[in-house]
């Protein structure tokens, strides 16, 4: 499971490259945006609605990984500036590496983003999904 920075480090080692799915390439300023789920059918994201608003920096890869992952959420970049992915902006993924489960999450970078509800129900469904847990324990994360 990778959150936000976990882009952003092993630049030299293949296998975290393929692990975590992408590369952090960088990001404009902190500032409001909108995330569009595309999968409600995740314990990550089946707790959003079909958009969601938050601040937060919004990462760029070198390559978007879709194709290669099953891409959860991902940036409207017409609702920030500074974005340089255009429309096809993976934010949120999973894949299977080496026989694990992975999940990836570009968001996370404020300490309000931890206190959000909604982002600790996401990273809770993340953790579920790696470790294989649906549905046991709290509801969400609060």
């Amino acid at each position: 499971m990778g959150v936000h920075a976990a882009a952003c480090t092993e630049y030299d080692w293949p296998f975290y490259g393929a692990l975590l799915g992408a590369r952090f390439a960088r990001h404009p300023e902190l500032q409001p945006g909108t995330v569009r789920v595309e999968d409600h059918d995740h314990p990550a994201t089946g707790h959003l609605g079909a958009t969601w608003e938050l601040t937060d920096e919004w990462y760029d890869f070198r390559a978007s990984p879709r194709g290669s992952v099953r891409v959860l959420a991902g940036a409207d970049e017409s609702s920030y500036t500074g974005g340089s992915m255009g429309a096809d902006h993976p934010l949120v993924w999973t894949h299977e590496h080496g026989g694990a489960a992975v999940f990836y999450t570009a968001l996370g970078h404020t300490g309000d983003m931890f206190r959000d509800p909604d982002f600790r129900t996401h990273l809770l469904g993340g953790l579920r999904h790696v470790t294989g847990h649906h549905g046991e324990g709290p509801e969400d994360g609060r």
